[in-house]
C-alpha cells in the first residue's frame, strides 16, 4: 500500500507479536528507518513467549536490514557509488559491493514497489536465496546475509527452512539441539523425519494451507526427535513468497513446550478436578478487590452464582445487590483487608425461585484482595431445623418431649422460687406454684399387641387431643415416654385447682375412642406432685410424680394419687431391695462360692385326706437377706415379677427341689414315691427353651418325670390358650403332673377347663379360709371338688389351718390338704424327719 510520504509493509509472522515496517525511499537513502513491535502484555508474558518476541525482532530486523542493504546496492549500482555498509555486524569495515537486483524493486513510476520478495528474480539465482542464509560462509560478501548467518544460528530457537514440497532447506543450531539432527543429516529430507505416521496427514494439510497464503499457520504438533523420544512443539511458520508472489517456501520457528503442554494438561485437570469439586460440595470461590469488585470467579459455571460469571467479573458489589447488603458485603471485605484476618458469616440470596442461604469464609489475599469462599448451607439449616424440632418436639403426636417439658419445669420452678423469695420479703403466705401430673395409659400394651402398632399410635394421637382439650391456656402438655404424658401447671393455688384438673381428665377419658373399625375404652393413671419451693431440681419434682404414678396404678385402672412423703421413702426402700434381690439372684449363679447362699428351698407337705400321710412336698423359696434375716415371698416374689426377676428365681428353686428330691429317694426307701410340686411362674412358662430347661433339670436330678408336678396359675393359661395347650402337652408328654394353682382366683374358662391336660385343681386358701360348716360359705369349696373328680382331677386345699377344715374337706370328699394344721414350710433337714416319722401328720380315725 502505498502512501505520500511513506509506504508500509506488514509481515503477518505466525508469532505472538506483529511487526510492522515503515520505509521511505528518501529515509532508505539517509539510513533512517522505523521498526514497531506489536506485541500483547509482553512483560506479563512467560518466559519462552519472550524467547519469542526476541526471535522475531531480530528475525524482523535482519531482514529489513538485508531489504536496505540490498535496496541501497541496487541504487548505488546505478549511480557508480561505493556502499559503505559494514560486510561483517560487528566489525565497522565497508566492503565493495557486488551487483545485483535489490529485493525492493521499482515500479512503473520509478519508485519502490510494495510487495516484498525474498528472492531476486535472476537467471544466476533462480533457485531461492534462503538456504545460505542457515550456513554462515566466509565466501558470502553480502552484508545483510552475513548479518543474517550471524544471528539466525545464535537464535535460541530452531528455525527450519522447507522449501514447496515440505523438504528441509534450513536447519539451524538451534534446530540441532531441538531435535538432535545435525544440518547435514536432514537437508533434502522430509519433514515426515520429525513427524509421527499419525500426524502426517494433518502437517499436510498444514502445509495446503499454508500454500495458499494463510497467514495464521500456528500449531502444536508432537514431534520426534532422533533418539525416538516423543515431544511436543509449538510452531510458527511463515510463508515465503517470491516475486511476484509466487510461494516460495515456509520459514518455521520452533520451540520445545513439552514440560508446560504437561503443566497445562495437569492445571486443566486439576481445573477440572476443582471445579467438580466445587460443585459437589456447593462452593463458590470468589476474588475481590479492595472496592468490591469481582476479579476471579470459580467454577465459572456455579449453580451459587446470582448470574453468569462472565456478568459479574469487573462489576462491583453494589452493581449486583441492592444497597444494603451490598454495604453489608463490602464492610467484611474492608475489615478483612485492614485487619488481615479472616471471618466468616452467613447470608441468604434468592437464585431463582429458590432462596438460599450460605456459610461464607474471607481471607486476605496479597494485601489488598479478599478471598471469599461460600457454600451452599441450604440443606443443612433445613436439617438443623428439623433436629431442634425433634429434639424437643414428639414426632408422632406433635406435643413437647421429655427434653422440651424438662426444660420448661425447670424455667417454672426456677420462676416461682424467685416468687417465693419475692413474697417471703413481704410476709404474705405462699402457696404451691408449679404442679406436675404424669399419666400413663392403662392397658395400652394389651391394645399395642391385640391390635397393632398402627392402633396404638392412633390410640396415643387421640389421647393426646383429648388430654389437650381439658387444659387451661398456658398449661404444658408433653409426651414423655411411650404410654406416658405429663403435665405442667404454673400459679397453682391450692391442690383442689390440681384435683380439678384430674378429675375433668377421668371424665373426659371415660368416652370410647373410635379408631378404624375399632371402639375402644381407655382410661389414665395419674400422680400428682406440687412444688411449694422444697425442691432444688426439676428431676425431683419428676420422680415423685412418678412415685404417685405408681401408687397410683396399683389402686386399679383410672386412679390418681398425689404425692406424699412416706411414698419417696417406701420407693427408696423398694429400689433397695430391688438391687439387694438382682444381687442375690446373681449369687445363685456360682453355687459353690464360699458366701452362703441367699435363698433357701423350705418344704411344706402335702398330705393325704383319706390315710393322714404325706404324699409329697410343696418347694417354696425363702430369702435370706444378710442384715434384715429371712424376707417373706409376699414382700419379694412381687418385686421380682415386676421387674422380670421371677424367671431366674424360678430356675433355681425347680433346680434345688429336684436335686433334693433325687438326694432322698436315691437314700431312703421311704421317700421313693413322693412328688414335688413346684410353681412355675407365667414369665418362666412364656420363655423359649422351658422344655429343654426341665428336660436337663430331671437328668441332672436324677428323678422320673412322674414324682414332678408343676404349678401353674390359671391366668398364665388363658392369656394364650391355645400356645399354653401347646406347651402343656410338651410337658405332659415328659411325664410330669401338672396342677391349675389358686383355681378360681383367676378368669378360668370352664368350657376349656376339660382341654386341659392337668391333674390336679388346687383350691386358693381364700376360699379353704371362709368355711364355717357345710353351708353356703363352702359352697364354692364343695363345687370346685366336685367340678374336679366329674373331670377325672384331683383336688388340693391349701391353707388349712384348723381341724374343723380339715373335717369339712374330708366330708366334702377333698383329696388333699396343705397348711399349717400339719406343718408350716421346713427345711430339707427336718422335712426328712417328717419323711421318716411314718409320714403320718394326722389321725385319720
Amino acid at each position: 500500500m502505498k502512501q505520500d510520504l511513506a509506504d508500509e509493509w506488514e509481515f503477518n509472522f505466525a508469532g505472538p507479536s506483529k511487526v510492522i515496517v515503515w520505509t521511505s525511499p528518501c529515509l532508505v537513502c539517509s539510513k533512517l528507518f522505523q521498526v514497531r513491535v506489536l506485541s500483547e502484555s509482553v512483560a506479563l508474558a512467560p518466559v519462552g513467549e519472550l524467547e519469542w518476541v526476541f526471535s522475531l525482532v531480530v528475525t524482523t530486523l535482519a531482514l529489513l536490514y538485508l531489504a536496505i542493504a540490498r535496496y541501497r546496492k541496487s541504487r548505488l549500482t546505478a549511480t557508480g557509488q561505493q556502499d559503505d555498509l559494514p560486510e561483517d555486524p560487528g566489525k565497522g569495515q565497508s566492503v565493495p559491493q557486488e551487483n545485483s537486483q535489490g529485493l525492493l524493486d521499482p515500479g512503473d513510476g520509478g519508485e519502490p514497489d510494495s510487495r516484498l520478495n525474498l528472492a531476486p528474480e535472476t537467471a544466476e539465482s533462480s533457485g531461492s536465496f534462503l538456504p545460505p542464509l542457515f550456513f554462515p560462509s566466509s565466501e558470502s560478501r553480502d552484508p545483510g546475509l552475513q548479518f543474517w548467518q550471524f544471528h539466525i544460528q545464535r537464535m535460541p530457537l530452531a528455525h527450519i527452512l522447507f522449501d514447496t514440497e515440505g523438504r528441509f532447506l534450513g536447519w539451524n543450531a538451534g534446530a540441532e539441539r531441538l531435535f538432535g539432527y545435525s544440518s547435514q543429516e536432514v537437508l533434502g529430507q522430509t519433514s515426515d523425519l520429525i513427524v509421527p505416521p499419525e500426524r502426517r496427514s494433518q502437517i499436510a494439510q498444514l502445509l495446503q494451507r499454508l500454500t495458499q497464503g494463510d497467514l495464521n499457520a500456528h500449531s502444536i504438533n508432537e514431534n520426534l526427535t532422533k533418539s525416538g523420544q516423543t515431544i511436543i512443539c509449538e510452531w510458527y511458520n511463515t510463508p515465503l513468497f517470491k516475486h511476484p508472489g509466487r510461494f516460495a517456501g515456509i520459514l518455521s520457528m520452533v520451540q520445545d513446550i513439552t514440560d508446560r503442554w504437561e503443566s497445562e494438561l495437569t492445571l486443566q485437570s486439576v481445573n477440572r478436578e476443582m471445579t467438580t469439586l466445587l460443585n459437589a460440595i456447593n462452593e463458590v470461590v470468589l476474588l475481590f478487590d479492595a472496592r468490591g469488585c469481582y476479579l476471579k470467579i470459580l467454577p465459572t459455571d456455579s449453580p451459587l452464582l446470582e448470574r453468569a460469571a462472565s456478568q459479574l467479573v469487573g462489576k462491583t458489589l453494589h452493581e449486583v445487590f441492592e444497597s444494603t447488603l451490598a454495604d453489608r458485603f463490602l464492610d467484611y471485605i474492608q475489615r478483612t483487608i485492614q485487619e488481615q484476618k479472616s471471618c466468616n458469616l452467613e447470608y441468604e440470596l434468592t437464585l431463582g425461585d429458590r432462596l438460599v442461604t450460605f456459610s461464607a469464609k474471607l481471607s486476605p489475599l496479597n494485601g489488598d484482595r479478599v478471598l471469599w469462599v461460600a457454600r451452599d448451607i441450604t440443606d443443612r439449616k433445613h436439617i438443623q431445623a428439623l433436629l431442634r424440632r425433634y429434639a424437643f418436639t414428639d414426632p408422632l403426636t406433635g406435643l413437647a418431649n421429655r427434653c422440651s417439658f424438662v426444660k420448661r419445669l425447670g424455667t417454672a420452678m426456677h420462676n416461682a422460687y424467685n416468687d417465693l423469695r419475692a413474697t417471703a420479703s413481704t410476709g404474705e403466705v405462699h402457696s404451691p406454684k408449679v404442679a406436675v401430673l404424669l399419666l400413663d395409659i392403662d392397658r395400652f400394651r394389651i391394645v399395642k399387641y391385640s391390635l397393632g402398632h398402627w392402633v396404638a399410635d392412633r390410640l396415643l394421637v387421640a389421647t393426646a387431643k383429648r388430654l389437650q382439650s381439658c387444659l387451661n391456656p398456658g398449661a404444658t402438655l408433653a409426651r414423655i415416654g411411650g404410654d406416658e404424658f405429663a403435665i405442667l401447671l404454673t400459679d397453682i393455688t391450692t391442690l383442689a385447682d390440681v384435683i380439678q384438673l384430674a378429675d375433668r381428665i377421668q371424665s373426659a377419658m371415660r368416652f370410647p375412642f373410635s379408631l378404624d373399625e375399632h371402639e375402644i375404652f381407655s382410661s389414665v393413671s395419674i400422680g400428682i406432685a406440687l412444688d411449694n419451693g422444697g425442691y432444688a431440681r426439676s428431676g425431683e419434682l419428676l420422680r415423685d410424680a412418678d412415685t404417685a404414678l405408681h401408687y397410683a396404678k396399683q389402686q386399679g385402672q383410672g386412679q390418681y394419687v398425689s404425692f406424699a412423703q412416706d411414698m419417696h421413702e417406701g420407693a427408696i426402700a423398694r429400689l433397695q431391695l430391688e438391687t439387694e434381690l438382682q444381687r442375690a439372684i446373681a449369687r445363685t449363679a456360682h453355687p459353690n462360692s464360699p458366701e452362703s447362699q441367699p435363698f433357701q428351698v423350705y418344704y411344706q407337705p402335702i398330705v393325704s385326706l383319706s390315710t393322714g400321710n404325706i404324699v409329697g412336698f410343696e418347694a417354696l423359696v425363702r430369702w435370706h437377706h444378710p442384715i434384715r434375716g429371712f424376707i417373706s415371698p409376699g414382700e419379694f416374689i412381687p418385686v421380682a415379677e415386676e421387674t422380670g426377676q421371677i424367671g431366674a428365681i424360678d430356675r433355681w428353686v425347680m433346680n434345688e427341689a429336684c436335686r433334693q428330691l433325687g438326694w432322698w429317694q436315691q437314700r431312703y426307701p421311704a421317700a421313693a414315691d413322693l412328688t414335688m410340686s413346684v410353681n412355675v411362674s407365667g414369665v418362666n412358662f412364656a420363655q423359649v427353651g422351658i422344655i429343654e430347661r426341665i428336660e436337663q433339670t430331671l437328668r441332672s436330678s436324677g428323678i422320673c418325670g412322674r414324682y414332678l408336678k408343676l404349678e401353674i396359675t390359671e391366668s398364665v393359661i388363658m392369656k394364650n390358650t391355645g400356645a399354653a395347650l401347646a406347651l402343656l402337652d410338651r410337658i405332659k408328654a415328659l411325664g410330669i403332673n401338672l396342677s391349675i394353682d389358686d383355681f378360681g382366683t383367676g378368669y378360668s374358662s370352664l368350657a376349656r377347663l376339660h382341654e386341659l391336660p392337668i391333674n390336679t385343681l388346687k383350691i386358693d386358701r381364700s376360699f379353704v379360709n371362709r368355711m364355717r360348716g357345710l353351708d353356703e360359705s363352702s359352697d364354692i369349696v364343695q363345687t370346685t371338688i366336685a367340678l374336679a373328680h366329674t373331670l377325672g382331677l384331683d383336688a388340693i386345699a391349701e391353707g388349712v389351718e384348723t381341724s374343723q377344715q380339715v373335717e369339712l374337706l374330708r366330708t366334702l370328699d377333698c383329696d388333699y390338704a396343705q397348711g399349717y394344721f400339719f406343718s408350716k414350710p421346713v427345711d430339707s433337714e427336718a422335712a426328712l424327719n417328717l419323711i421318716l416319722s411314718d409320714r403320718q401328720l394326722f389321725n385319720n380315725g
